[in-house]
């Protein structure tokens, strides 16, 4: 029985060994698989790590022109219209190229970051229209010579006159019951108000000294003075016409000769007027005076006066105006004299006419050029911003077909681009029709303004006449 009974406790002995044998096994065979795989879980890990960072969202850089040198600084919004056009605006466009581009984003965006994709592929190029808008020029300038020098005279500014008068003693002789020097005293006054305001005018007398004797023909003959050389004022030219009275003899040459003095080196034409009642009694050439006076640098015409002149002065004087390239005129009374100075007024009154007429129609013409290049440019960007509007809903709404998910960040995209492209519709409008309303109103102000003066001036001239 005790024999036995071992027998048994030694088979129950082995079985336990073999059982604990088999688990050890099998746990050291679970080990060993578990780190036969560590290094294959880890290599899948970072894989997935390197997918992830891979397929990460990056913005897309935005290029923005540049603008140096505008007429005014830009704002920040025109700042931002400089943004260069996307690869599919304008004339690339290709919707099928856009869509598949769409296909490519991520399905975790914000709504910010879909919508600046979009905004990337189609926005347009404004920056030609913002350049034209920041350096706008609405002021409407005209460049008409103008009699007065108003308003830009460029040519009329630079002209002078110059008179010269015959002091010698013959024009002290009665005419209709005044001197033919206080008649000419007076018609030279009057012309010298007519000129324009910004020209320039000498008076200068020759014969005024000595007297008509043959013992001081050389004293008189070498006489002459200027008194007066600037822009008119009266009192002080009425003063300067008041120092000399008639006294000498007559030397013409030695007047067209030494008014080449009167004449300032800035101006760019010269009118020389001679009053004279008689023939050159000097001894000079007053024919070759002229001749040499128009030969000069400036521009010059020498219009000749003639007062109680026979016809042997007549023919004199009319050569020496031939000669100057200007005119002789005949009077021989204080009435014809006036006749004369009523044409001189009346040649006023047509350059006022004309001078407003030709700024009438500048004005016109480059208002209506300033218009039509603010409104060309508004409707430019208009065209331009409804058809970047149009292609961002064909893209939003292919984007938003993608996800079913109500909630999805791509389906809340249509109000930001419509936003997007409007602003920019309201922009080129608001701007546009600024420009557009000031270029009115500078040209209407400038058109008004030749006007006004035309019309005062052309009276003026008018009334001078009458009052001969």
């Amino acid at each position: 029985m005790n024999k036995h009974r071992k027998y048994i406790v030694l088979v129950l002995l082995l079985f336990v060994l073999t059982a604990c044998s088999s688990d050890k096994e099998d746990t050291t065979e679970a080990a060993s698989e578990k780190t036969a795989d560590a290094p294959e879980e880890e290599s899948i890990e970072e894989e997935v790590a390197a997918k992830t960072e891979a397929n990460e969202y990056k913005p897309k850089e935005i290029e923005y022109y540049e603008l140096t040198g505008t007429a005014r600084p830009l704002t920040d919004y025109e700042k931002e219209l400089l943004r260069k056009p996307g690869p599919y605006s304008g004339d690339n466009y290709d919707e099928a190229a856009v869509q598949a581009e769409l296909d490519k984003l991520p399905a975790d965006l914000t709504t910010e970051q879909y919508t600046e994709e979009m905004i990337h592929l189609l926005v347009e190029d404004y920056h030609e229209e913002v350049e034209i808008f920041v350096n706008f020029n609405s002021e409407v300038e005209t460049s008409v010579a103008s009699p007065d020098g108003s308003i830009n005279q460029p040519e009329m500014k630079t002209a002078h006159y110059a008179i010269l008068i015959d002091a010698s003693g013959s024009m002290a002789a009665e005419t209709s019951g005044k001197t033919r020097w206080q008649a000419a005293q007076e018609a030279v006054t009057e012309f010298a108000e007519q000129i324009p305001e910004n020209a320039t005018i000498s008076l200068r007398v020759y014969g005024h000294e000595g007297t008509g004797s043959d013992a001081d023909k050389a004293l008189s003959c070498e006489s002459t003075e200027s008194f007066y050389n600037d822009q008119y004022e009266a009192e002080t030219f009425k003063t300067a016409l008041n120092k000399a009275k008639p006294a000498g003899w007559t030397p013409i040459a030695l007047g067209l000769e030494t008014v080449k003095e009167d004449i300032p080196e800035s101006a760019d034409e010269s009118i020389v007027y001679v009053v004279s009642d008689g023939i050159e009694t000097c001894d000079g050439d007053p024919v070759k005076a002229a001749s040499e006076l128009v030969d000069a640098d400036i521009q010059t015409a020498v219009n000749i006066i003639g007062f109680d002149v026979d016809n042997e002065g007549q023919k004199l004087l009319k050569d020496v105006a031939t000669a100057g390239n200007g005119e002789f005129v005949y009077v021989g009374s204080e009435t014809q004299l006036k006749d004369y100075m009523r044409e001189q007024y009346e040649q006023l009154e047509k350059e006022w006419r004309e001078w407003k007429e030709e700024g009438k129609k500048q004005s016109r013409e480059i208002k209506e050029e300033k218009k039509a290049l603010a409104r060309e440019t508004k409707e430019s960007m208009k065209d331009k911003s409804r058809q970047e509007k149009e292609r961002l809903k064909a893209a939003q709404e292919y984007l938003e077909d993608r996800f079913d998910d109500y909630d999805h960040p791509a389906r809340k995209t249509f109000s930001p681009i419509v936003d997007y492209a409007n602003e920019k519709w309201s922009y080129a409008v608001d701007i546009g029709n600024e420009l557009w309303s000031e270029s009115v109103k500078s040209g209407n102000d400038e058109w008004s303004d030749y006007v006004d003066e035309g019309n005062e001036k052309i009276q003026d001239a008018r009334d001078k006449k009458n009052d001969q």
